[in-house]
């Protein structure tokens, strides 16, 4: 007798950034998340929900040294807090994942080598405005009156060593899966994606 296949569904959240304790905002993506899984395995689904805290992070940091608690301690501390609102919100999720965590750290490390090893990973250099509460590089159009408008500070100008991935190498496939409509949900992000490989 032929072995039926379980049709598969994952899911993950953000993994949140532990600068300060939990907000409704990370209630509201969690419940919307836990509510879509559950719905995935009524419909028979295997499905695995992933959430967890991002704790290497520049704004972990400055965070930790404003409270004058070390970064370890601060990051342990507010971890918990976000562990302990997945449990209070009652969430079906499979797993909690701290960037810390010797098992997060080893397979990075793992998948990292195997990029570098396949030539997929390069070293150069990137400059240009970064803002830290965004923890990312902002384009100079996106400032108002020379702020980020998310957090209404000026990002600083910021030239770093930095490893690259080769998408190079990639851009052919990746352009005949998103040449597929149903791959990206959402036509905007699908079209935003197209745009950024082209």
């Amino acid at each position: 007798m032929a072995e039926s296949k379980r049709k598969t569904f994952y899911i993950t959240t953000a993994i949140d950034y532990v600068n300060s304790s939990p907000h409704l905002g990370h209630a509201y993506e969690k419940i919307c998340t836990d509510v879509i899984v559950r719905w995935q395995r009524l419909l028979g689904k295997d499905a695995f929900f992933l959430t967890g805290t991002d704790e290497n992070a520049q704004k972990n940091e400055q965070a930790a040294r404003k409270a004058g608690v070390p970064v370890k301690e601060f990051v342990d501390k507010n971890s918990t807090k976000f562990e302990e609102l997945c449990q209070r919100l009652n969430l079906s999720h499979d797993d909690f994942i701290r960037t810390t965590q010797e098992r997060h750290v080893k397979v990075s490390k793992a998948i990292f080598q195997k990029l570098l090893d396949k030539g997929d990973i390069y070293e150069g250099f990137y400059e240009g405005y970064y803002c830290v509460g965004c923890e990312a590089f902002i384009t100079e159009k996106d400032l108002v009156d020379g702020k980020c408008p998310e957090h209404d500070t000026r990002p600083e100008w910021l030239k770093e060593e930095s490893y690259f991935f080769r998408i190079s190498k990639y851009t052919d496939f990746i352009l005949k899966l998103l040449q597929n409509k149903n791959f990206v949900i959402t036509e905007y992000r699908r079209i935003e994606m197209l745009t950024s490989v082209q």
